[in-house]
């Protein structure tokens, strides 16, 4: 059967030979390949003996005309093992219209289906993938080059993509045991699984999460944004809440407030936003993708500092849940 999340990549299109600038842990679990063995190198180092010249000659076409693709490929495991990959490559662009990345999107063709049933499964879900991923993928990638364009560091922007695609991907795994042309989510039962997964990646050995949430019903486009929203706040609390305290809690709550809005909140004991600080008004990245996403929500943002600790509060008005 298709399993998700996807594996993903994102190369760099205006850097010779087009490397990979980041893959994400499908991608390494479907080929074998760690991360660090997959970075810088162009993705044809998939490819081997079995490969066919036409479906090489027809991906490279495709990059040239900054076209999607999307065909059955041979690729090859880190231990040479041989399997068929359905994959499908969409260009980004930036405001300009100019190319930046290629998004790649993959998932190993299995055997327990016939190939009509296994290529109308992939095909439905990747293209649904593809879309949302294209274009939550093109907001970040705008967000990481307005960063560098005022002094930030792009390549560390790039490291901590792969939590806010992380989010994505597994809203992504929620949404594939929903019935066919199911168009929302539980919020409520996925939000603690991104609560869980961002503690993975980021979180302080001494700090711990607690998670509260109510039973509510998402569409996928505002689960989506509200999803890489809270990965921003959690990363937030558990980066910089706890310089150099040994311990803390940080809690993350979701609830409908007086039946015309849900909240959002995340809180942590910790040190507090800095004297005079305006974020998220002024910040790095995670602060303008945090007052981006609050402005596609139609949400009221409020943040509350001091010394024992932030508060982070966001009021979604029902409508724009769906």
């Amino acid at each position: 059967m298709l399993e998700l999340p996807f594996a993903l990549v994102l190369t760099d299109a205006t850097a010779p030979d087009q490397p990979i600038i980041y893959v994400n842990r499908a991608f390494v679990k479907l080929t074998g390949y760690s991360k660090e063995m997959a970075l810088g190198r162009n993705c044809r180092f998939l490819q081997g003996e079995r490969t066919e010249t036409e479906h090489s000659d027809a991906i490279r076409e495709a990059l040239e005309r900054e076209e999607d693709i999307t065909l059955d490929i041979v690729n090859y495991r880190a231990n040479g093992e041989r399997f068929l990959n359905r994959l499908m490559i969409a260009p980004l662009h930036d405001e300009s219209g100019k190319l930046t990345h290629f998004l790649g999107i993959q998932s190993e063709r299995t055997d327990d289906l016939s190939y009509v049933e296994r290529a109308m499964m992939l095909d439905e879900s990747l293209r649904e993938v593809q879309h949302r991923v294209k274009n939550h993928m093109a907001m970040l990638l705008s967000l990481i080059r307005l960063e560098a364009s005022h002094g930030g560091d792009a390549h560390k922007a790039f490291e901590v993509l792969a939590n806010r695609v992380e989010s994505l991907s597994l809203l992504y795994e929620e949404f594939s045991h929903e019935p066919k042309n199911c168009s929302t989510i539980a919020l409520g039962a996925y939000i603690p699984r991104i609560c869980s997964a961002i503690n993975m990646l980021d979180g302080q050995r001494n700090v711990v999460l607690n998670v509260d949430t109510e039973r509510f019903e998402a569409n996928i486009e505002a689960a989506s944004q509200l999803s890489l929203l809270l990965s921003e706040l959690l990363t937030n609390a558990m980066q910089h809440g706890y310089p150099d305290q040994e311990g803390g809690c940080v809690e993350a709550r979701l609830w409908i407030a007086d039946g015309d809005s849900l909240c959002l909140e995340v809180k942590d004991d910790g040190v507090g936003l800095p004297d005079g600080s305006t974020w998220p008004e002024e910040g790095n990245l995670g602060a303008r993708i945090v007052r981006d996403l609050s402005a596609r929500l139609k949400g009221d943002l409020q943040v509350d500092s001091s010394d024992e600790g932030m508060r982070v509060t966001l009021a979604v008005p029902m409508e724009a849940m769906g």
